[in-house]
């Protein structure tokens, strides 16, 4: 004889009537409020990502020039650009905490802390597996990257590429093989 299909919990049958904090039905709606707030968390942590990613790639958009193709020397200069855009406001920041008489001066320590932060998150994404760059190498990709709007939603149809501390090495001896 076949199963009959058991009827499935929703937050509605609460409202029905109560029912025993340790039963069946309880368990149920427990687990299906622990499944939606993992979904709920998970789709917020990727909205995070994507905005952080969408951040890097308009920083990239508004530093490209009018060339119609990069090299590889190129994109290392872009990035070695976007790893230092921190540097004048640390200097600010610097500047602002050494003036005054206060010895324990804390204006601008969240701030610094979050940018020290990044900068070492960065560093350590270049020296180890690279850093995820838009692809300027190739011409198609360079003009969907110029043409993209800046929406996350279309995010997607970009080309990435990773840029690490080996292609500096490698620039940086093929520079040195030239000069001799």
């Amino acid at each position: 004889m076949p199963k009959v299909n058991k009827p499935k919990v929703s937050l509605k049958d609460v409202k029905e009537r109560p029912f025993h904090p340790y039963s069946r039905k309880a368990l149920q709606l427990n687990k299906v409020l622990t499944h939606d707030k993992k979904v709920e968390n998970a789709k917020s942590n990727q909205m995070i990502k994507s905005e952080l990613l969408a951040d890097k790639l308009l920083w990239f958009q508004d530093h490209l020039d009018d060339r119609h193709i990069y090299t590889k020397q190129d994109m290392l200069e872009l990035v070695m650009q976007y790893r230092d855009r921190f540097r004048n406001e640390l200097e600010q920041i610097s500047i602002v905490q050494s003036v005054g008489n206060r010895q324990n001066s804390k204006q601008h320590v969240s701030r610094e802390a979050s940018i020290k932060m990044t900068v070492e998150d960065e560093t350590n994404q270049f020296e180890g597996s690279g850093i995820e760059v838009p692809d300027l190498i190739n011409k198609k990709h360079l003009e969907e990257f110029k043409k993209w709007n800046g929406e996350i939603k279309f995010i997607q149809n970009l080309k990435l590429r990773k840029i690490s501390c080996i292609d500096l090495q490698r620039s940086n001896d093929k520079a040195l093989k030239d000069t001799f």
